[in-house]
């Protein structure tokens, strides 16, 4: 009797975690940690008693969440509504007698069902796509995703259809770890902002900070958390809490993800958690007028090109975008997917050909090949120069000399000599011997005497 009491119990236990599973997970709202303690005829009876209390007060709990109002202006809705929404119980821990039933439950209400009931209600708001950096202080060391804290283990634990913010977590890859450090968070450089939220779809950032502070180690432990929001890391709110024992580390982040989610909730409704339109704005231009880069041939001529390009760090990127931005045919650069450590996505706008613009870029040390676009190696061969370069070239030369040649220089050679004339008193230097000679006939018969020119009576 009590070996058949034990399996109905399994079973009636098992089923709420498969009505979970086929719920749809990610889809649902999740609200846990309702204590409940009922008595019946059997512990079946006092089960499903336990479990329409926890409904109740999961419903209060939800669309006070969701809402920012009080709990006890939830709607009242009968057993049979709440029961439509509920999709499975959680039992997060229970104990019971033939008679008595006490447990922590957590009750999974189906996301579209229970939206309905939101439809229309003005404090119900939801968020853009938020960028989450969970950084945890442990022994002054800061780290974000390039281990597997606790503090990141406690948001895995947190269901995040359960808050009007929409969280998005990075998948912490080699990828992810080069380019969200702990270090970013404190950076407020616009240019890389815009870059890592574009790689995660997201429209602005949130930084999670926990700092733990340990009494002695396996003693009590206490934690500083802060709630930021934005490049700038403003801070939108803080609190304090401690744990007797490392035992209770794990319950503390839980409620310390839950109280950090509710100030971002509470920043939502009042307004703070406004995204800059520059970031994620400035690369639609470029993006939209982009083509896909999947095909094989694309003609690019005149519009723009996607290229694919090697990015160990962000310094290479940024000596790669200077070249291409210093060469004449680009008009426009943009990074359309950045992975630093790996291969990021670019977009060129340019006013020229495609063969033209292979040919500056090589003039400017820079090699497209097809759609991959690196650095110009030693021993590479010059790219050669357009046939439409050269012919333009030609062109103009001819027309440079087919018109009519002007004088080069002839104004300046022909310039007249200074207007002022030379002194009438003084004649040209003396004569050569020769002209000696000849003076007797320039002697005048009779006049005045020229003493300088050495003529007159002797």
């Amino acid at each position: 009797m009590i070996r058949a009491l034990l399996v109905l119990l399994a079973c009636l236990a098992a089923a709420p975690l498969a009505a979970q599973e086929t719920g749809g997970g990610g889809a649902a709202y999740v609200i846990g940690g309702i204590a409940v303690d009922t008595a019946g005829k059997t512990t079946y009876d006092a089960r499903l008693a336990a479990y329409r209390i926890a409904r109740a007060k999961a419903w209060s709990l939800l669309w006070n969440r969701l809402t920012g109002e009080p709990v006890n202006r939830a709607p009242r809705l009968p057993d049979s509504a709440l029961e439509q929404m509920v999709s499975g119980i959680e039992i997060e821990g229970e104990r019971f007698s033939t008679t008595r039933y006490i447990a922590t439950l957590g009750v999974v209400f189906d996301r579209a069902r229970a939206s309905a009931r939101f439809a229309g209600t003005a404090g119900a708001l939801h968020s853009g796509p938020m960028l989450l950096l969970p950084v945890f202080t442990d022994a002054g060391a800061r780290t974000l995703y390039q281990t597997k804290t606790p503090w990141i283990a406690a948001w895995a634990r947190f269901s995040e259809g359960l808050s009007p913010i929409d969280y998005v977590i990075a998948s912490g890859s080699a990828g992810d770890n080069i380019l969200l450090t702990s270090y970013q968070t404190q950076r407020s450089d616009r240019p890389l902002w815009r870059n890592i939220l574009n790689r995660f779809g997201a429209v602005d950032v949130l930084v999670a900070e926990v700092r733990l502070t340990r009494a002695f180690p396996g003693g009590p432990v206490a934690a500083r958390f802060i709630a930021r929001h934005g490049p700038d890391g403003t801070v939108l709110g803080s609190f304090d809490l401690q744990t007797n024992a490392e035992a209770g580390l794990d319950a503390m982040l839980d409620q310390g993800v839950r109280r950090i989610d509710q100030v971002y909730a509470d920043a939502l409704r009042a307004g703070q958690l406004t995204s800059e339109a520059d970031l994620t704005a400035e690369l639609e231009p470029i993006i939209s007028a982009a083509p896909d880069i999947s095909g094989a041939a694309i003609d690019l001529s005149g519009a723009s090109l996607a290229a694919d390009v090697a990015t160990p760090d962000a310094a290479s990127w940024a000596a790669i975008e200077t070249a291409l931005r210093a060469t004449p045919t680009v008009t426009a650069v943009a990074l359309t997917s950045l992975s630093l450590g790996g291969v990021s996505q670019i977009a060129i706008r340019h006013d020229d050909t495609q063969e033209v613009l292979r040919y500056r870029l090589d003039r400017n040390g820079l090699r497209l090949d097809g759609t991959v676009l690196r650095r110009k190696q030693p021993g590479d061969v010059a790219v050669p120069e357009p046939e439409s370069l050269i012919a333009a070239r030609l062109v103009a030369a001819a027309a440079a000399a087919a018109s009519p040649a002007l004088p080069p220089a002839a104004p300046l050679s022909a310039a007249p000599p200074p207007a002022t004339p030379p002194p009438a008193t003084v004649p040209d230097a003396p004569a050569p011997r020769p002209r000696d000679k000849a003076r007797p006939e320039a002697k005048p018969a009779d006049g005045p005497v020229d003493l300088l020119s050495g003529t007159g009576p002797r």
